[in-house]
């Protein structure tokens, strides 16, 4: 009786310990993580226009089924990588939109998306020593949805990575292959307010807008029209693109870095 009260403990004691490996989170099975030597005078910004952001950008991040490599970023851009949030969804340390790195990791496999994201939370507490909580904050937001005759953008039909960029005096925009989620993305430091995409649009897009162009038309009606830049960029998502955008409070989930090492551990 006593042998098999013993067996029938060992049994539960492996099966307990398998659940526990099962439920151990996914982790890299090789990575390097490394201060950028490019900083943030890389490539991937240029200067600053009326659609321009902070140099360097927010790098360079490629995803594939089974590894994944992140050039030239901040930390703050690898936290809402991670994480799966925007921007103004973090917060820290001042170094956190400065400070930039190379991240190189591979997965044991093929992995989705949400799991190779859970991995990089796992890399970045564990090279970083990253620690956050959650908190919930009221914003001052902008919601983007489709205006009442719908939406007029039209699905690109050529291939390749997603691509925005300004023309001439950087009063024309050209944006290739690109989801909204990206639009919205380079709207919310224009407009110095989160920019909730609530478009229900999954594709990629192409558009071209010459801001010229409405500030031209808004001059030439009168009426004292305003030539503020949310006015003129109202008017191009209005005219262009079949979009409204509407100022609103709500609360949003914020994370909070509490401390993080700048220089992380290498290898």
């Amino acid at each position: 009786m006593t042998k098999m009260w013993l067996a029938g403990l060992a049994v539960l004691v492996a099966g307990t310990a398998a659940e526990q490996t099962t439920d151990a989170p996914p982790a890299f099975d090789v990575a390097s993580v490394k201060v950028s030597q490019t900083g943030a005078t890389g490539r991937d910004g240029g200067g600053r226009g009326m659609f321009g952001g902070r140099g360097g950008g927010r790098g360079n991040i490629q995803v594939s089924a089974a590894s994944l490599s992140m050039r030239n970023v901040t930390l703050k851009n690898a936290v809402r990588w991670a994480y799966h949030v925007s921007e103004y969804q973090v917060s820290g340390p001042d170094w956190l939109d400065s400070a930039r790195y190379n991240i190189e990791a591979r997965a044991p496999g093929p992995s989705t998306e949400e799991k190779l994201q859970l991995m990089l939370q796992g890399l970045l507490a564990e090279r970083f020593k990253l620690t956050l909580h959650r908190h919930s904050k009221e914003f001052q937001v902008y919601v983007l949805s489709p205006g009442k005759s719908g939406a007029k953008l039209q699905e690109s039909t050529s291939t390749g990575e997603s691509s925005i960029e300004t023309q001439g005096d950087r009063m024309s925009v050209v944006v290739q292959r690109t989801p909204v989620s990206q639009i919205v993305d380079m709207l919310t430091p224009l407009l110095g307010a989160p920019v909730l995409d609530m478009t229900g649009l999954i594709g990629k897009y192409d558009i071209t807008v010459n801001i010229a162009e409405y500030m031209a038309e808004m001059q030439s009606s009168g009426g004292g029209a305003s030539l503020d830049l949310l006015s003129i960029i109202k008017a191009a998502l209005e005219q262009k693109m079949g979009l409204k955008l509407e100022s609103r409070k709500m609360p949003l989930e914020e994370l909070v870095v509490d401390s993080a090492e700048k220089v992380p551990t290498e290898n």
